[in-house]
């Protein structure tokens, strides 16, 4: 209250510790403000649907005590849908939905998102535990909207301090919370039987009995030993079905009946008055969840978690543990388990390994999903799953754009998707294609069903994590290196100096590629060069790992370039933009994406109806020469219009030194050709023969068209004309263009060749052939009997070897020649996996500089 009192209150951050009862808090700051008139309308806005159910639940509910609230109640709640008028002086928000509804105002040329009436008045932002990036963008759209915000979370990094001008208005630590004993510390039992999670069998709960039974052991005799009653339990299942099999082995192990153990997860009818009743009630005793119950949900009189289900997501994780720390009062307790005196622990019950890396009460953090990982690949939705943005049993809906009907889909454990028919894919671009006939790019065309956010959405939010790790990472690696030199003024054999500025350089390029998806949603799509792209990698050219490394990462990104950057010349410009949901057409754009055959799900087991196993991504086989890649392909065409006279056509002939010439009525409209032969013809024919007479069909062919395929027609014609990537004439490629290309890409080859043969010859007039075969076949599995069969990357490891270097006798520092020589070896791999671009000037001389060297000192 304080801060909103002060001058021009803008933003501030609380830290405070799961299970401390921050929903409690912004209850009662919701409260008091309405209460003093500080807010007409207040936005609540958590990531998870299941938070503002929960967060809605306790704000409908909440009294507050004392002269700060009437009994019955001063807060008047509503949900946020989006365009629809909220007549509560609170409304509950998730941030995917909110945030989708700007982004679509924001398309349609609003003004302001004030112009949606469900977010007409808002005077405070509150906040309830979001990720960075979700954060970011709302305290983007609250200086927007000019209303102060406040964000409430348990950890807080120094790039989200960033966005609260460095600092944090209040924090509380667990520890604090457990010595002024507004926590209850937790004690860890490890359950030692492997947890079997499938569900396929006759007696889905067999599996799960044993780990079960552990657990009804240990409740006993170790966790409270002087107990008779189940205490309140939270057993977190990893999917429906699991859940369901979990409840009942709970209620056979247990001997019990039907209410004993119950199912609370959002699919089940009316999963809020079971929430109160296992709340209120003696019974149920056993909750069995997957998500619903991880995080915003107020149980204080749990007393157990269990653990059945393998969490990587640290966010997630201590969400859960928050169940348990809550405290409560010894009556209301007993009022659900009477045979309980206080509340003074809780306990965890481990089947999976969860919190084998620490414990709880010392603040240690389970180890964090490698999240800077994700960027070496293409997401899946299993990760996802994993980063706790998505739930297992979600509901996804696709809406067809022609016909307007809706498919649903439901999120599988395995991290496919399973359609009502029973038929289940693999990745959310095959489930879309089987749905509408042609391909489509499923991360924006699949929504979540309570969210109303594209699954692009979550792989963003995802996706910012991650950078983030690896922006982490990079901070923590020059760090290092900054004492290293402190410490050691440079080491030339010092890796991590490099390791770490690889790091840095791609946190940069990482940086860019969130900003060029950030200004492309906004209607700003960047255009750039090819050079100036594919140099956000720092790259010169286009090799076959490069290709990979940029369309994994566009993929991620959600972006495409138009024209795809792989099929021009480095100085033709492409567009970054927002990968299309449909592309009805060949040429359209639908975002690579994961091998997502339909799935055979059997009793057994799950197959892919492809021979490809789901977890390999859809790689592109690797392709030559395109005819874009040509420069002449894209520096357009000198042309005649149809009706020029035949001597203007060879004015401009003899002007330009062509040998043939376009007649076109347009950009796009192509007539024919004219060339000295068929000017001749025509002449001979007819000494005043009109232009007419002299034009032939034309040749044409598209930009996108493997060169090797097209060598016909041009050997046939002498030259094709090039239409390029919006349909207009961009060029023309003759039969010298293709002599000229070639020539480039051999010459290097050539030149590789001769540097192969000349080591091989060096070696072996040097040393012989046993220590060549200690060091690089000490096995004798390549079964190495002679110099012809070494490689290349031989030639470096036995140049390499001190011993090996001396034998040659060389005045030459051994580490400056194979560190050249390592570079050789990139080069000849780029060059065999036919990189479709020419090297650079400046590599071919140094190619012919190593070569030199070799033949000075070749014996």
């Amino acid at each position: 209250m304080a801060f909103l009192a002060t001058e021009n209150p803008r933003r501030a951050l609380l830290q405070v510790p799961v299970g401390f009862g921050k929903t409690i808090i912004i209850a009662e700051l919701c409260s008091r403000l309405v209460e003093t008139r500080r807010a007409r309308k207040i936005l609540v806005v958590t990531d998870l649907r299941s938070d503002t159910a929960a967060i809605f639940d306790v704000l409908r509910r909440y009294h507050p005590a004392g002269a700060h609230g009437r009994l019955d109640g001063s807060l008047y709640v509503d949900e946020y849908v989006g365009g629809v008028s909220v007549p509560g002086n609170v409304v509950v928000a998730t941030s995917q939905r909110l945030l989708s509804h700007v982004k679509a105002h924001a398309q349609g040329d609003q003004d302001s998102p004030l112009a949606d009436d469900g977010l007409d008045g808002i005077d405070v932002v509150l906040v309830y535990e979001s990720q960075r990036a979700t954060l970011s963008a709302l305290v983007e759209f609250s200086d927007k909207i000019a209303a102060p915000l406040i964000a409430f979370g348990f950890s807080a990094d120094e790039r989200t301090l960033d966005l609260f001008g460095g600092d944090l208005l209040w924090r509380y630590t667990f520890e604090q919370a457990l010595s002024d004993e507004y926590n209850i510390p937790p004690r860890i039992y490890r359950l030692t039987h492997a947890l079997e999670t499938s569900v396929r069998s006759d007696e889905p709960w067999a599996p799960i009995r044993e780990v079960v039974t552990e657990f009804r052991d240990k409740l006993f005799s170790e966790a409270f030993p002087d107990r008779t009653i189940v205490p309140k339990t939270v057993i977190f299942a990893k999917s429906s079905a699991h859940a369901d099999a979990v409840v009942e082995a709970c209620q056979r192990v247990f001997e019990e009946g039907p209410d004993f153990a119950v199912k609370i997860t959002a699919h089940v009818v009316n999963p809020r008055e079971i929430l109160h009743r296992f709340r209120r009630d003696p019974e149920p005793r056993i909750a069995v969840t997957v998500d619903m119950l991880a995080s915003g949900v107020d149980l204080p009189a749990v007393e157990c978690l269990v653990f059945l289900r393998p969490i990587r997501s640290e966010l997630l994780y201590q969400q859960m543990l928050g169940r348990g720390t809550r405290i409560i009062a010894g009556d209301s307790l007993r009022a659900v388990t009477p045979d309980a005196t206080e509340k003074t622990y809780f306990a965890v019950f481990d089947a999976v390994g969860v919190t084998d890396e620490g414990h709880f009460a010392t603040a240690d953090r389970v180890p964090r999903q490698d999240h800077h990982r994700l960027t070496a690949r293409r997401f899946r939705l299993s990760d996802l799953l994993a980063g706790g943005v998505l739930s297992v049993g979600a509901y996804l809906r696709y809406k067809s754009p022609g016909t307007g009907s809706v498919t649903t889909a439901v999120v599988r454990d395995d991290g496919g998707l399973g359609f009502l028919d029973g038929r289940v894919f693999s990745s959310p671009s095959a489930a879309a294609l089987a749905v509408a006939g042609y391909p489509v790019n499923g991360w924006t065309a699949w929504v979540t069903e309570e969210e109303d956010a594209p699954l692009d959405q979550l792989r963003q939010t995802m996706l910012s994590a991650a950078v983030d790790d690896l922006d982490r990472l990079a901070q923590e690696s020059a760090a290092l290196r900054k004492a290293a030199d402190a410490e050691e003024q440079g080491s030339p054999d010092e890796p991590d100096s490099e390791v770490g500025s690889e790091t840095e350089d791609r946190v940069r390029c990482l940086a860019e590629l969130r900003r060029l998806r950030r200004d492309a949603d906004a209607g700003m799509a960047h255009t750039l060069s090819v050079r100036e792209f594919i140099g956000l990698w720092g790259a010169r050219g286009r090799d076959a790992r490069l290709i990979e490394i940029i369309e994994t990462d566009l993929s991620n990104h959600g972006l495409v370039t138009t024209p795809d950057f792989r099929l021009v010349t480095l100085e033709e410009q492409v567009t970054v933009e927002v990968s299309v949901a449909a592309a009805p057409s060949p040429q359209a754009t639908a975002e690579p994406d994961i091998v997502g055959g339909p799935l055979r799900e059997t009793p057994e087991t799950t197959e892919i109806i492809e021979a490809t196993e789901p977890s390999k991504m859809r790689q592109r086989p690797e392709r030559g020469l395109v005819v874009g890649n040509l420069p002449s392909a894209s520096l357009g065409v000198e042309s005649v219009k149809p009706a020029a006279t035949i001597e203007q056509a060879i004015t401009t002939m003899l002007l330009h030194d062509y040998s043939q010439l376009a007649v076109m009525s347009g950009q796009r409209n192509l007539s024919g050709a004219v060339t000295w032969k068929s000017i001749a013809k025509a002449r001979h024919q007819k000494r005043d023969a009109p232009l007419s007479a002299a034009v032939i069909p034309p040749e044409e062919v598209s930009y996108a068209d493997d060169l090797i395929d097209v060598l016909p027609k041009i050997t046939a014609h002498d030259f094709v004309f090039v239409r390029g990537p919006h349909n207009a004439i961009s060029g023309i490629v003759t039969a010298s263009d293709v002599v000229q290309i070639y020539g480039m890409m051999t010459s290097p080859f050539f030149i590789i060749g001769e540097i192969d043969q000349t080591l091989r010859w060096i070696i072996e007039e040097s040393i012989d052939i046993e220590r060549v075969q200690t060091l690089c076949d000490a096995d004798g599995t390549r079964q190495i009997d002679g110099f012809s069969r070494l490689t290349m990357g031989d030639y470096q490891r036995v140049l390499e070897n001190p011993d090996a270097w001396a034998a040659l006798g060389w005045p030459l520092d051994r580490k400056v020649f194979s560190q050249q020589l390592r570079i050789i070896c990139e080069i000849r791999n780029n060059i065999m996996h036919f990189n479709g671009d020419p090297l650079p000037h400046e590599t071919v001389t140094m190619l012919k500089n190593f070569l030199s060297l070799l033949r000075e000192y070749c014996p």
